[in-house]
């Protein structure tokens, strides 16, 4: 009898909740990231046009500088009045998911279109997809207001939003669900899988039914189109086993390196040069950037350094394609021109950009492998796995770089996974032992510094009985997503003790629950613990204990 009315509870509590927000959040975030995606690939492709035409006239490349310029001013205008929009998309959407960062969910998603088109068609080093996960973000914070949502549900919602933004800005949907489990929250839950699987399989069938309707009306080109369309012929064999190892060495290198340079960039912008205005910062990137693209000699084309770099990633997969003394000098630009516009607030994302380094990095390490005698044919793999390995190593998110490899190229012989294992497995290993922070948790840090900026924390232990039909009743400690920085000390079983078949301490109600937070605003925080665990009817707690 137990087991059937907790197969009813979870089919109430649990399934049903997790179809219906996460299949309303999907289609709607599937749509409208679509369109966001679509205009901004569009006012990329004007901008290089613009570019291309200004190399070529001083007059126009003046008239394009005045214009960088200019729209940075649009630009810091729209982050004062949603300053939730600087930076990266993405550190800022696993603040909002982890608890940590708040915002406005209707102006941040205005916000974050616009400003992101405005980068876009500025030419800034950044990519859609950061922006795509903030803007599914802040749609799931508008679903989360809908009659029939419960506040506990918040969080998971803005998860589901945030994980299609992803699979539809990338197309790849099983990666998608990963970055809830990997990244964004940092841990293996079934109610998180099944609410990011929810909202992925409804988002990218929403985004691939307008895709199929756009290429029928000769709107697009290709559909469905993979994020690199790139084939990857060769493969590796044991006696290759040397070159994912030297990538693997290498890619943690860097990575390293490239995470510290981030750091840097940042501490720099928030202590020396925290007097300059925002508006000045921007104009200073935005007028760097429209210099870069206005660079054109011999085979040298500054559009190759500006954009997410989507499109140079292709190109490096052709070993003809670049020199080695271009390949290096974009190496250059990208490495420090990317770091300068996330830390200057810019409105775009870093993970397209970071792939590109990673890329660049494979293609100049590529020719020296084939000067060593590596077959021609490896050269793209190379490429791509460099690529997806800087991005296992500088996020320490390695599964899901690994299923990324699989998803964002046209074809992909498995057998070639072991390889991309060693080389990933090698450059995270490297990065782990020498403990440099992952490239997010190093954006958030800094997002959080600049939010609770003057403001004190204070510890507190708090008790809470559960109530009944409490949004806790039935699920695992787990399963949970408690406020920002709280701990669950102890349970102590109600008047009924329960045995939980699966072994995992599950919730009662009637029991009573010990937590010790860490908190900016304690009635946030209480607020928070009474749609989980049930508003209670006296104070168990007495004075607050403080540490």
């Amino acid at each position: 009898m137990k087991k059937r009315t907790d197969y009813k509870n979870y089919f109430k509590n649990v399934f049903v909740p997790v179809l219906v927000y996460g299949a309303f959040t999907g289609l709607l975030v599937g749509t409208i990231v679509f369109f966001f995606k679509w205009v901004a690939e569009w006012l990329s492709e004007k901008s290089a046009e613009i570019y291309h035409a200004a190399q070529a006239n001083p007059w126009i490349a003046v008239a394009v500088v005045a214009g960088a310029a200019a729209l940075a001013v649009v630009a810091w205008l729209l982050q004062r009045w949603a300053p939730e929009t600087k930076g990266g998309g993405i550190p800022r959407a696993e603040g909002v998911l982890r608890g940590i960062l708040t915002f406005r969910w209707l102006r941040t998603g205005i916000a974050v279109l616009v400003n992101s088109w405005i980068s876009f068609f500025a030419g800034l080093p950044l990519g859609s997809e950061g922006p795509s996960v903030l803007l599914g973000t802040a749609i799931g914070g508008g679903t989360c207001k809908l009659p029939l949502s419960h506040d506990s549900w918040n969080r998971y919602i803005m998860t589901g939003g945030a994980c299609a933004g992803f699979a539809v800005a990338t197309g790849a949907p099983v990666t998608g669900i990963l970055f809830a489990l990997e990244e964004a929250h940092k841990r293996f839950t079934p109610m998180i899988f099944l609410m990011a699987m929810s909202s992925v399989l409804f988002g990218v069938t929403a985004s691939n039914l307008w895709s199929m309707l756009f290429h029928h009306f000769g709107l697009l080109e290709h559909y469905p189109a993979p994020l690199f369309n790139v084939v990857l012929a060769g493969e590796f064999a044991m006696k290759d086993i040397w070159i994912p190892l030297l990538l693997g060495v290498a890619v943690a290198l860097v990575a390293c390196g490239y995470n510290l340079f981030v750091f840097l960039m940042g501490k720099l912008y928030d202590t020396k040069l925290k007097k300059i205005p925002q508006w000045a910062k921007l104009i200073v990137v935005f007028v760097i950037t429209a210099v870069t693209g206005l660079v054109a000699f011999g085979n040298f084309d500054g559009t190759d350094a500006l954009f997410g770099g989507g499109g140079l990633i292709v190109k490096l997969t052709s070993a003809e394609k670049f020199s080695w003394g271009i390949v290096f000098a974009l190496f250059l630009i990208r490495f420090f021109t990317i770091a300068f516009a996330t830390s200057s607030g810019a409105t775009g994302g870093v993970f397209i950009p970071m792939l590109s380094i990673g890329a660049l990095l494979g293609a100049l390490l590529g020719k020296a492998f084939l000067a060593w005698g590596m077959n021609e044919s490896l050269y793209p793999t190379v490429v791509m796995l460099s690529m997806s390995a800087f991005m296992g190593a500088a996020t320490r998110a390695p599964l899901t770089a690994l299923v990324f490899m699989v998803e964002c190229t046209c074809t992909w012989s498995f057998s070639n996974l072991f390889y991309v294992g060693i080389t990933v497995f090698v450059s995270y290993l490297i990065c782990e032992l020498v403990k440099v922070e992952p490239l997010y948790d190093v954006l958030l840090e800094r997002m959080t510094e600049q939010q609770n900026g003057g403001k004190t924390h204070r510890i507190i232990e708090l008790k809470y009985v559960v109530a009944d039909g409490a949004f806790a009743v039935g699920k695992s400690i787990r399963d949970v997503l408690w406020p920002a920085n709280t701990k669950v000390r102890q349970i102590e079983a109600g008047e009924t003790a329960h045995m939980d078949d699966d072994g995992e301490k599950k919730i009662h109600s009637g029991d009573i629950v010990t937590l010790i937070t860490q908190t900016y605003d304690e009635e946030a925080t209480r607020r928070e613990l009474d749609d989980i665990l049930g508003k209670q009817s006296s104070d168990l707690n007495g004075p607050v204990s403080e540490n």
